[in-house]
Parts: C-alpha cells; sequence; structure tokens
C-alpha cells in the first residue's frame, strides 16, 4: 500500500530519490531547500542532527517558522540521526521530543524519522504527536557495524509495525557480497510480508549500492542520493541515480 504526501506517491513505482541536507546553519539550510525544491528529486530530508543550534529552542523554532515560510513543494522529512545510529549527536529523549514538537508547531514537515531505538514509549509518544497533526512518521533503525540476519531484520520490522510507523526503514553495513544478497533477501520477504505500507532498506557502503538501484524489483520504496554532500556511505549523484532507475524502469517494463 501507497501514502500519498503532496503530489508524491511512496510505495508505487519507481523508487522515490531522497536527498539530504547535512548544513549546519540557517543560511546554508533555507538556501538548500530552495535549490533542492528545484531539482529533479523527490523529497528532501533534512537531517537537523548537523544543525549547531539544535539545543538553542528559541533559534531553531525560528528556523522552522522560516522553512515554513518557503512553502516548499516537495515532502520534507524532518530527521533526527542520533549519535548510535550514526548521527551527529547525543540528545535527551526530552529534547528529542521537543525538536519535533517544534516541527509540528512549524507544519514545515511532512514526515518524521523515529528511531526504533528510543523506545517503545518514546514511540508511541512521538506517533501520537505526529498522527495528530495528520503527519507521518518514519521508522527507522540502523546498523553501521554490521548486517543483522533476515530473522533479525524482520523482528525490528515487526516492531515498527507494532508501533505503527506509516514507513519502514533499515540500513545496514555489508562486509562482503553474501552480506548484500541476504538485505535483499530480507527486502523481498518484507515486501509480501508487510505490503500495506512502504518499506525502505539499504546496504550501505560501495559494497551496496546494488540496493540502492534496485527498489522496484525487491521493494524498497525510497532510495537516497546526494547533491555534493552525503549523509551516509554509499550514497551517489542523485542525477546519476535517477538515469539508473529510469534505465531499470524501462527495460523491465519492456521485459
Amino acid at each position: 500500500m501507497s501514502i500519498n504526501v503532496k503530489d508524491i506517491t511512496i510505495g508505487e513505482g519507481l523508487p522515490k530519490v531522497c536527498v539530504p541536507i547535512v548544513e549546519d546553519n540557517d543560511e546554508a539550510i533555507l538556501d538548500k531547500l530552495k535549490e533542492f525544491d528545484q531539482l529533479d528529486v523527490d523529497i528532501i530530508e533534512l537531517r537537523i542532527d548537523f544543525y549547531k543550534n539544535i539545543l538553542q529552542f528559541d533559534a531553531l523554532k525560528n528556523l522552522f517558522l522560516n522553512i515554513a515560510a518557503l512553502q516548499i513543494k516537495k515532502p520534507i522529512i524532518l530527521t533526527i540521526r542520533t549519535a548510535a545510529e550514526g548521527g551527529e549527536i547525543e540528545i535527551d529523549p526530552k529534547d528529542y521530543f521537543h525538536v519535533y514538537e517544534l516541527g509540528i508547531e512549524s507544519k514545515a514537515f511532512d514526515i518524521y524519522d523515529v528511531e526504533l531505538a528510543l523506545g517503545t514509549n518514546m514511540a508511541i509518544e512521538l506517533h501520537t504527536l505526529i498522527h495528530d497533526a495528520n503527519k507521518y512518521m518514519l521508522m527507522s533503525a540502523h546498523h553501521f557495524n554490521r548486517t543483522p540476519e533476515v530473522d533479525s531484520l524482520m523482528q525490528k520490522f515487526k516492531s515498527m509495525d507494532s508501533l505503527e510507523a506509516d514507513i519502514m526503514k533499515i540500513a545496514v553495513m555489508p562486509e562482503d557480497y553474501h552480506d548484500v544478497l541476504n538485505l535483499l533477501t530480507f527486502t523481498l520477504e518484507a515486501k509480501h510480508e508487510y505490503s500495506n505500507k512502504p518499506i525502505v532498506t539499504m546496504s550501505m557502503s560501495p559494497l551496496g549500492l546494488t540496493t540502492r538501484l534496485v527498489g522496484e524489483q525487491f521493494g524498497s520504496a525510497i532510495t537516497f542520493g546526494c547533491v555534493g554532500k552525503a549523509s551516509a556511505p554509499g550514497q551517489i549523484n542523485y542525477q546519476e541515480l535517477n538515469q539508473i532507475l529510469q534505465l531499470i524502469h524501462k527495460n523491465v517494463q519492456e521485459a
């Protein structure tokens, strides 16, 4: 099943191309949002853990209100990636919640990335906050050191599903191509097990590049590219990503 966010349908057809903003100040973030809104991409992710004033809540509120004033046409994901999951900040759960609370109040964002590792109680609180505002919750889990077994990955999706995530995402680090195959196997199985909602999977680093390209065939609904700065290992330029996705789509459709 797909979800519609602004003019984008996530979970149907080609994987939607998402590009991250990893700037640390207001001017650069606002400039990138305006720039990316004009590019041939589907979704923008604001990695707010890179923002140097993330815990200065008056400054953060002002930034979010300025983002809302831009009236960006593309869906925006607001993401706090914690240090434990490969991000830029160690943050108290109460502060994590308040950042998203300010995001909701500003009406600047469409999707909120919530880490599964925050725990059940926090996930329930954030789910209520996000859904009461008629926005979407993407739940995520990241393994930067290894690729867990398929059963372990499936258990994480089971937990996300029970917490009523709208989109479920897992990213892993491969040690070899067997790990990449395991991730693709998991994706194919999860596509059938959780056909009621979009899923997102990726194997990071250059080893896992294939997984960023074959979402249409295996079931991953969003793929991450970059415009300059990448937010994770293995991201490639969004233009090259678009070209490859279109080439695969064209030949699969004709097969």
